[in-house]
């Protein structure tokens, strides 16, 4: 009993380990890609990695798995990080423009506005969990994303909900942003996918 235990614990930091190895690993990805250009893979990665951690399978060389990944999905996730930036930028600048507005046109096109920014941001929130399962065409990323989001729109509340916990978590204890911030975030978010979406709707790989 005292030995099972033992390789509990013993598995249990060894995943804490590389959990933290994963997230100091993303913070220097996301540099060597100058940032705009390193985000999207680097994140994409840490939820391919973390998925891989969270089903069981061992994963050893964990940096060699890493820089392998992120050159694999360069290209493809920064597409979609392209468009995503596009939309987020025309969304910010349009609802800054209508913030204030008396007229009932603006308010109008500022709800209609602020419906799409919801109706996006669950699309980005689905993406990572979805780019971590399938392999598929770019724009089919971003298709079943949306399409997911919005036909689950309590895991998409959660994953919000998981997002807010770890930001306010880690505002009070500074150290989890270099340490566990971004792989917290994936454990939740694809916890919830797997849990609330492919078990009770499993897709075809």
């Amino acid at each position: 009993m005292e030995g099972n235990w033992a390789v509990t614990i013993m598995n249990m930091i060894d995943k804490i380990t590389k959990l933290i190895y994963i997230n100091v690993l993303w913070v220097f990805f996301v540099l060597i890609g100058l940032g705009l250009f390193g985000f999207m893979p680097a994140t994409a990665t840490v939820n391919i990695l973390v998925r891989k951690l969270m089903m069981g399978e061992e994963l050893s060389g964990v940096f060699k798995r890493f820089w392998t990944v992120y050159k694999e999905s360069f290209v493809s996730s920064n597409l979609v990080g392209l468009l995503f930036l596009i939309i987020g930028i025309f969304l910010y600048v349009d609802i800054n423009i209508l913030l204030g507005t008396q007229s009932v046109i603006g308010k109008v096109v500022l709800s209609l506005l602020f419906m799409i920014l919801i109706m996006f941001t669950a699309t980005v929130l689905h993406f990572f969990p979805i780019y971590a399962r399938f392999e598929m065409k770019t724009f089919n990323y971003i298709k079943l994303s949306f399409v997911i989001a919005m036909s689950q729109p309590i895991t998409t509340i959660l994953m919000v909900l998981w997002l807010l916990v770890v930001g306010i978590l880690s505002v009070q204890y500074t150290v989890m942003l270099p340490l566990l911030f971004v792989t917290m975030i994936s454990i939740g978010i694809n916890w919830l996918s797997i849990k609330r979406i492919e078990k009770k709707n499993p897709l075809s790989e």
